[in-house]
């Protein structure tokens, strides 16, 4: 296997020390977890205590990171350096000025909104696209630039991803999402994958997106094959370049159906649009990913398909490092 630093940018698992030892055993040495969906501020701050007791007691395992120098020590010493992130902004109840507290917490990527509209963006749920909103929105988008807050677009509607590329001062993420094209419309949360313009408009501003092995929006469901996952891998890099596609594999587990309900309709809907089996297990993966732990038999197949060393680098963690590098920083003078 690849001794190249591995960064999955999403999963969103129940914390505990099964979950740390699955990274440690697939030498996963960077992982962006959500502290954050449609909790309030007090709520996410409780999240990030639970957070700070599980460092102190796993302290063999991780450690918090906040800028690439830390995800290299740590990762360096054997253990998996945790990144904290927001899936939507409803923690930030529309304050800007608590993109700059989160920032100081350790929090460094924010997704703009999930699924649904916010006063900052539509998401990718809504059938009127507005895009980013003229005040909020860019107010937010400034200040993300300025704090050092990696904005990220993976649930929101494709003007608001177009808008916010083209607004945005620094480089954007779509930290867990993969190719409409490639994937076809037919994948069960049919709205979440990127169009081509929105993946090559990100690469031409810097930006990178996190392929996922989540079989709600992978071509072929949960009886997709490792190889199909690499053909998508390789496709995305003939569309938009080597320099901009990684993983962020969106892998969880630990959780009921009540919890796919809160990501689905929060506090907001008494009933998720989008139809969810309560008899059916809460998600299953792939065969071939049924946890981070299987990261060295995805990288083999990688190399198998002929992806080189150097290549392999920056799929696996390089391109993430070079963007947290770029935008985890405030800016000279903010």
């Amino acid at each position: 296997m690849s001794d190249h630093l591995v960064v999955d940018c999403l999963e969103y698992s129940a914390p505990n020390r099964d979950r740390f030892l699955e990274w440690q055993r697939g030498r996963v040495g960077c992982v962006h977890v959500t502290l954050s969906v449609w909790e309030n501020t007090r709520e996410t701050l409780s999240v990030i205590g639970q957070w700070n007791d599980l460092f102190a007691e796993h302290a063999d395992l991780i450690e918090l990171a906040r800028t690439v120098d830390d995800i290299r020590r740590i990762s360096g010493s054997g253990r998996t350096a945790v990144v904290f992130g927001f899936q939507n902004t409803a923690a930030l109840e529309d304050d800007i000025r608590l993109v700059q507290v989160f920032h100081d917490l350790g929090v460094r990527i924010m997704q703009l909104t999930y699924n649904t509209q916010n006063s900052i963006a539509a998401g990718c749920w809504e059938n009127e696209d507005s895009g980013l909103s003229t005040h909020v929105g860019r107010g937010f988008v400034r200040e993300m630039n300025q704090t050092g807050v990696l904005i990220d677009l993976s649930h929101c509607s494709e003007k608001t991803c177009l808008d916010t590329i083209e607004y945005s001062e620094r480089p954007v993420a779509v930290t867990h999402a993969n190719p409409l094209e490639f994937v076809g419309s037919d994948v069960e949360l049919n709205r979440r994958p990127k169009s081509t313009t929105v993946l090559k408009e990100l690469a031409s501003a810097g930006g990178v997106v996190g392929l996922s092995p989540y079989v709600r929006m992978l071509k072929g469901g949960k009886h997709a094959t490792l190889q199909s996952f690499v053909d998508m891998t390789l496709w995305t890099i003939d569309q938009i370049g080597i320099d901009h596609v990684a993983f962020g594999t969106d892998f969880y587990t630990g959780y009921d159906v009540s919890m796919v309900k809160w990501w689905r309709a929060g506090r907001w809907g008494r009933e998720s649009p989008v139809p969810i089996d309560e008899h059916a297990p809460v998600v299953e993966w792939p065969v071939w990913f049924e946890s981070p732990e299987a990261f060295p038999g995805v990288i083999d197949a990688l190399a198998g398909s002929g992806v080189d060393d150097e290549s392999l680098g920056k799929l696996l963690g390089g391109n993430w490092l070079r963007l947290f590098d770029q935008t985890f920083a405030p800016r000279a003078g903010a």
